[in-house]
């Protein structure tokens, strides 16, 4: 719920950008798949099977009704990356996204067959990137492993990429808000918010 309050409060003229992300069709493309076998030894009552690789990355798998998914989580990564699999094993889709907030890069779909069907660039509108973005964090000394802070982005009802940024500020009496233009990487709005109750 606080995400969700604070997402309407910053950015309430912002439609989520995998609406207006660019689609782009192709044919082939190679294709992970899952493995079925291990999971199923390996798998919790729920249907769950976490496990740290030998180079710290968190795997979390389960099963769902038409397949299977997984969160991909390496250690010191701002990103996650999210597969869900058909029933065979095969990929189905596959993308990175920051945590709760927004999806990153392209995100590529398969059929059943393993052959690429769509491609979204979610990356594509901003022009003002993730890295300008961790700069201008940087810059502010805007604390990211704070409670209530949060990135998020999206197109606006005028179709223009917008970025925003919440934190608690020093006093810890208010939350911080703060919107950018995801083109041009100029503040378009600055406030502060009320908690959520």
């Amino acid at each position: 719920m606080v995400r969700i309050y604070l997402l309407h409060s910053l950015l309430i003229i912002i439609v989520m950008a995998s609406c207006k992300a660019q689609n782009n069709n192709t044919k082939q493309d190679t294709m992970k798949t899952f493995d079925i076998e291990t999971f199923e030894k390996n798998k919790n009552r729920l249907n769950d099977y976490t496990f740290i690789t030998q180079d710290s990355t968190t795997i979390a798998q389960d099963e769902w009704q038409f397949g299977y998914e997984e969160t991909i989580k390496p250690k010191n990564s701002y990103f996650q990356t999210f597969n869900k699999y058909y029933r065979n094993g095969k990929l189905k889709l596959t993308g990175d996204f920051f945590p709760n907030d927004f999806e990153k890069g392209t995100w590529k779909e398969y059929n059943q067959q393993g052959a690429l069907i769509k491609e979204t660039d979610y990356d594509k509108p901003f022009k003002f990137t993730f890295k300008d973005i961790l700069k201008f964090i940087k810059k502010r000394n805007i604390d990211m492993n704070g409670d209530y802070f949060e990135i998020t982005r999206g197109i606006g009802t005028d179709n223009h990429p917008y970025w925003g940024i919440v934190y608690e500020i020093e006093s810890k009496l208010k939350l911080q808000t703060i919107e950018i233009d995801g083109v041009l990487g100029k503040i378009v709005g600055e406030g502060k918010e009320n908690y959520p109750e």
